[in-house]
């Protein structure tokens, strides 16, 4: 997946938006991602970035993706979080390790659920703000109310 900037004002990576980088400016949603497998390396992202700098993400990201198996949805599915926690990469967080891998389970069965998770972000669409974010916090570990408003954001769910 390409992180980075369209060239047309939207951002293709969240830590390109002037809300993570806590500049002033108008800031535009983020481009939606092609593919179930782009909104979870997404969701991964934004999960990880919790409590931790946008900078630091962007720099590590190359092996963040190395570690977690390339946040591919088959392989983590049925990842063991202790082998995970094991390899290179990898940040030390037990919670935020066990909830990729639980996240992942979901995420597949969103998608058989609603056809795709696009699909399912379909459903969200009429529903206010705090029912959008509610739809993704029951169903996400480790996605709280602000991380859920971000990864909304971030895919261009959301202004």
């Amino acid at each position: 997946m390409s992180m980075g900037t369209d060239g047309v004002g939207r951002h293709t990576a969240p830590w390109d938006c002037v809300l993570s980088k806590e500049e002033e400016g108008e800031c535009r949603p983020g481009s939606r991602p092609a593919s179930d497998q782009e909104f979870f390396e997404i969701l991964c992202l934004c999960l990880l970035q919790a409590g931790l700098n946008w900078g630091s993400i962007r720099r590590h990201w190359p092996k963040y993706r190395e570690g977690f198996l390339g946040f591919r949805l088959r392989e983590l599915s049925g990842a063991d979080p202790s082998a995970l926690l094991a390899r290179p990469g990898v940040i030390r967080n037990v919670r935020k390790v066990e909830a990729i891998v639980h996240n992942a389970k979901e995420f597949e069965t969103i998608a058989e659920e609603h056809g795709s998770f696009a699909g399912f972000l379909e459903t969200l669409r009429p529903l206010p703000a705090p029912a959008q974010i509610k739809g993704l916090t029951v169903r996400f570990k480790q996605v709280g109310p602000e991380v859920a408003d971000y990864f909304l954001h971030s895919v261009g769910f959301r202004d």
